[in-house]
């Protein structure tokens, strides 16, 4: 009974510890829409069908039956659009966050120069990023 107990204590202590590395807890449905919340000070309850997510920005309520699956991410961010990291010389095309084609430009600095301070979203051959002109 003892080593039941200490090995209890032992893996709780293990996925506390591991549960900081993930600060952010990512809730996908069945439409692949995705809702990411903070897991610090997080309290999850089912009520109605519904899984009940509090934390400090306030609390989502989920239909279960549209819940597909949950996971714990190192970044609040899913867009699966990153910082600029693309090759300097490459050609992009720049975009408003709303979708609206601005232009072509041969590379990343010359679109940083023409372009207005704002939020912009690039894209090359390689990816997709996301630059702020100031």
């Amino acid at each position: 009974m003892r080593k039941l107990v200490l090995t209890t204590l032992i893996t709780l202590g293990t996925l506390q510890a591991q549960a900081y590395d993930y600060p952010y807890l990512v809730f996908q449905n069945t439409e692949g829409t995705t809702t990411v919340l903070a897991v610090e000070q997080l309290s999850i309850t089912i009520s109605n069908g519904q899984l009940v997510a509090t934390n400090a920005d306030g609390t989502q309520s989920l239909p279960l039956t549209d819940l597909s699956k949950m996971y714990f991410t190192q970044q609040a961010d899913l867009t699966g659009i990153s910082n600029a990291g693309t090759q300097e010389e490459e050609v992009v095309e720049v975009f408003t966050t709303g979708g609206v084609k601005l232009g072509k430009y041969l590379n990343i600095n010359e679109a940083k120069i023409s372009l207005k301070p704002g939020l912009y979203i690039l894209k090359s051959k390689q990816k997709s990023f996301k630059i702020v002109v100031k």
